[in-house]
């Protein structure tokens, strides 16, 4: 029940019920959320209110408004605990989401001084470079570029699986990792990048760069992954001393 004596705005009281009835499995993901003028009625609030409600729960990632079919319950965000080491394909591999990556370019090329200084190499030196389009259920999620030093992984650019790279790093060229750096930005995404994830072009994306280390703390990787801001959602856990 709303408390219009309360100094909490009714639209906020309103988005709060929504998703309580949403975590409560009332409405599933896909499924459309009552009209304005119903959920008006129910509350008994006007349109204005009911709109703001939404708009909230939509800024908030829970609901998606499409043209003409109205408000519908969003998928969950993917979750990534920013301080544990992350693998797309390693994550879902053993859940229900299925995890596919289709190969838009892999090949051998120079470094560049930017990717040179990443890697610890000489600029001009070859690399290996592999983007994918990584999907979690059929749905493009993120873009994501590796450069690795060539002469750490022969064959690697006409190698006929990188699904699982960290696995095949492992398994093909005996390199494990044990730590990486990360760094993490809100950025808006290129045109070809949003065409790649299905996103519109001034939608939010993460861009998070990664550099990665083997035990003797030299450099076997650099990453840079767009990563759609609807979908993907960063944890971190902090301790008071």
């Amino acid at each position: 029940m709303l408390d219009p004596t309360s100094p909490i705005p009714l639209y906020y009281q309103i988005s709060t019920a929504i998703l309580d009835q949403i975590l409560e499995g009332k409405w599933r993901a896909g499924e459309l959320l009552p009209p304005e003028s119903q959920l008006a009625a129910e509350y008994q609030v006007s349109r204005a209110t009911i709109r703001r409600a939404l708009a909230r729960l939509q800024r908030d990632g829970w609901v998606s408004t499409r043209k003409g079919k109205g408000s519908m319950v969003a998928k969950p965000k993917i979750e990534q605990d920013l301080m544990r080491f992350y693998s797309l394909a390693r994550s879902f591999g053993k859940t229900t989401q299925r995890v596919y990556s289709k190969t838009l370019r892999q090949e051998e090329t120079s470094a560049n001084s930017i990717i040179a200084k990443h890697l610890g190499v000489r600029t001009k030196e070859p690399i290996v470079v592999i983007e994918r389009l990584r999907h979690v259920d059929k749905e493009p999620i993120m873009l994501e570029t590796s450069y690795l030093p060539s002469v750490l992984y022969p064959g690697l650019a006409n190698a006929e699986n990188v699904e699982a790279l960290y696995d095949l790093m492992e398994t093909g060229y005996g390199i494990h990792i044990a730590r990486a750096e990360e760094f993490l930005q809100a950025v808006k995404p290129s045109s070809r990048e949003a065409s790649y994830l299905g996103i519109a072009k001034e939608a939010p994306v993460f861009l998070v760069e990664r550099i990665s280390f083997d035990l003797q703390d030299q450099a076997m990787e650099f990453r840079r992954s767009v990563i759609r801001g609807d979908r993907f959602r960063y944890k971190v856990e902090l301790r008071q001393n």
